[in-house]
């Protein structure tokens, strides 16, 4: 259920990944991660301290004021909830809550409140729409189901248009001309279709296998190519000589972008003759051979809106690294104090 502006989810979600991930914080269940309640929702943490865990030039933040966000971003951003309990991940999120707080005073506009209003009719009616839980099975109204999960109809508008004065502030900020130059220079955009064989370098994570020289991989690729000229079936030869998992049951076969793969192997999808088998490629996992059998380049509208959630991001990020000042972090649990 996500009534939000999907951008400015896209853009928290990729800050807070990255963040989360550079202070040291991963998804697994550890001491530090966020307990889980039986519902599958993240714990809800308590929302009345009135204790103050961060100053900026022109505000401060409150432990409850933190936790409501963190409440929100748990609701709307599960997958990410285990990550958001640890002293060094709070710490990035502040960074991202006063953040908004910043952007949100340079915007007017009533259009924002309207549009948090129109998220919040879409997410009671969704929340309708969800089966009845509980031992009773009544459904829940709206106010009731935000109130469960730490926050009040109130607080999630509030949220809803800064996160839309957030995501038209740095929108204004990218020229679509801009982007049409970098669609134009790229090669990301091309969509390809391809048959793959991997001879692998690297040690076999199961110990089935012995690690092979790069000489012995080279060899094998090329005996392997000599009989796919000689006529053998690719999709037999992938499930009997690969060692890419993502791809060997499937006979080979894998669709990607280019921004995907690693540069050797992005290079060669690109420049290898449609249905022409591939000299063997060089990587760090070892030696590629691929079959390319349909590639195109994807319109620049069909990649806009993702080309514009990048550019967002990437300006969201450095907004927060460049102009977010904290001069006082006093984070529960953490050792560190500032």
């Amino acid at each position: 259920m996500q009534p939000m502006n999907k951008r400015l989810l896209t853009v928290l979600s990729a800050f807070l990944a990255v963040s989360l991930l550079v202070a040291g914080c991963g998804t697994k269940d550890d001491k530090n991660g966020q307990e889980t309640a039986k519902d599958g929702q993240a714990k809800v943490l308590p929302t009345d301290s009135k204790k103050v865990v961060a100053e900026y030039e022109g505000g401060k933040v409150t432990e409850g004021e933190l936790n409501t966000y963190l409440n929100i971003l748990a609701l709307f951003q599960p997958q990410m909830a285990a990550m958001m309990e640890s002293p060094e991940a709070k710490k990035e999120i502040v960074k991202s809550y006063i953040a908004e707080q910043m952007v949100s005073e340079r915007v007017n506009g009533k259009k924002y409140e309207k549009q948090a209003e129109e998220s919040l009719k879409e997410f009671e009616e969704q929340l309708k729409q969800m089966p009845a839980e509980g031992k009773d099975k009544k459904k829940q109204d709206l106010e009731s189901y935000l109130k469960e999960h730490g926050f009040t109809k109130e607080q999630l508008k509030d949220f809803l248009e800064k996160n839309n004065k957030v995501s038209a502030y740095f929108e204004d900020k990218v020229n679509e001309k801009d982007l049409k130059k970098q669609y134009n220079k790229s090669d990301d955009f091309y969509k390809i279709k391809l048959r793959h064989i991997l001879i692998s370098t690297q040690e076999d994570p199961e110990g089935k296998k012995k690690k092979r020289s790069d000489k012995d991989a080279k060899a094998l690729a090329e005996k392997v190519k000599k009989e796919l000229e000689d006529g053998k079936k690719f999709s037999e030869l992938a499930k009997k000589y690969s060692d890419d998992p993502g791809s060997k049951e499937q006979g080979g076969e894998m669709e990607g972008t280019p921004d995907m793969w690693v540069p050797e192997f992005s290079k060669a999808a690109l420049k290898t003759p449609i249905k022409q088998i591939s000299d063997p490629i060089k990587s760090d996992y070892g030696y590629h051979l691929i079959q390319v059998t349909k590639r195109e380049k994807q319109s620049f509208d069909k990649v806009k809106e993702q080309m514009m959630g990048e550019k967002v991001t990437e300006l969201y990020q450095a907004f927060v690294k460049d102009e977010v000042k904290v001069t006082k972090l006093d984070i529960p649990g953490d050792k560190k104090k500032k």
